[in-house]
């Protein structure tokens, strides 16, 4: 069973910074999410399955672009 964890302010810039460019590799007409009545921000449901998505991509090219760039050593 997952368990809660406390994180310093240095994880959690970690985190939003890696979310913010796992963002920018989302189309931008991507549904992510929403402000509530109180302004508190609400990620859309699958945001997190988003972001693995374009967080898999991103790895899988930059594995190419290593092999390319070995091949042409």
């Amino acid at each position: 069973m997952p368990r809660e964890k406390q994180l310093n302010a240095e994880q959690l810039r970690r985190i939003f910074l890696e979310f913010a460019e796992a963002m920018r590799e989302l189309p931008p007409d991507t549904e992510a999410g929403f402000l509530d009545a109180e302004g508190e921000l609400r990620l859309a449901p699958d945001v997190g399955r988003k972001l693995r998505t374009a967080r898999n991509v991103r790895e899988a090219l930059q594995q190419i672009r290593k092999a390319e760039n070995e091949r042409e050593e």
